[in-house]
């Protein structure tokens, strides 16, 4: 058995039945096993699994499937990204969606910016984009 003292004053438990198993080993399953209960919120919580209305058990597992991917290339997509790229929250310091947030804004910034004309006045458009873009994502 491991115990955890937290700074804050709490603490917690971990244990294991077999008895040679040391404590680095303990730890280091817990921390895996917390890996994956936050992957499971986040996919619950952020991207809405679960909250589909589908008929049938099969279209529930498709929606499933597919939550997981989208969440898997989102975190793919930022994972060498800085948390100063990925952070905006000016107007919603509470978020935490700023990741899928990231990839919308710069899928319409790309798109949007194709299509404008290289004039004088284009810092102008940008910047109109750019509120645009805030307002959409």
């Amino acid at each position: 058995m491991v115990i955890v003292r937290f700074e804050e004053g709490g603490w917690a438990p971990y244990f294991c039945t077999d008895e040679t198993v040391g404590a680095r080993d303990i730890l280091e399953v817990a921390a895996a096993r917390w890996a994956i209960e936050e992957c499971f919120h986040d996919v619950k919580e952020v991207w809405g699994a679960g909250q589909q209305q589908v008929r049938n058990l099969w279209s529930n597992i498709a929606c499933w499937n597919l939550n997981l991917w989208l969440y898997t290339l989102v975190e793919v997509s930022c994972w060498n990204r800085t948390k100063a790229e990925l952070v905006d929250r000016r107007d919603r310091a509470w978020d935490n969606a700023d990741r899928r947030r990231y990839i919308s804004r710069e899928m319409l910034r790309k798109k949007v910016s194709a299509a404008l004309p290289q004039r004088p006045d284009a810092a102008k458009l940008r910047r109109v984009l750019d509120v645009l873009i805030a307002m959409a994502t």
